[in-house]
């Protein structure tokens, strides 16, 4: 909520190799954002961590990880505009 807009640093995210995402505010410890090549809030109201980091997570990257296949899974969610459609093991539920 206090740091950098997503808005102003999300393609800068984007072409870091690696990232390790810290969630939190007055929990946080004050070296860790002495440490920090970067300090990103989402909006500029409250919200709840998972919110911030649901949001953080999906603009780096440009929700193409609803895209993702993951060979041996047991199961599958497949998308429907009412109810719920999960492939189970070749099946249906």
């Amino acid at each position: 909520m206090y740091g950098e807009s997503i808005n102003d640093v999300d393609e800068q995210l984007r072409k870091e190799e690696n990232l390790l995402i810290v969630v939190g505010a007055e929990k946080v410890p004050r070296e860790i954002y002495e440490l920090a090549d970067y300090n990103v809030g989402i909006g500029n109201q409250p919200h709840s961590e998972i919110s911030a980091l649901a949001i953080l997570l999906d603009r780096i990257q440009k929700g193409e990880q609803f895209k993702n296949n993951f060979p041996g899974a047991k199961r599958k969610i497949i998308p429907t505009r009412k109810g719920k459609n999960v492939l189970v093991s070749g099946t249906r539920d």
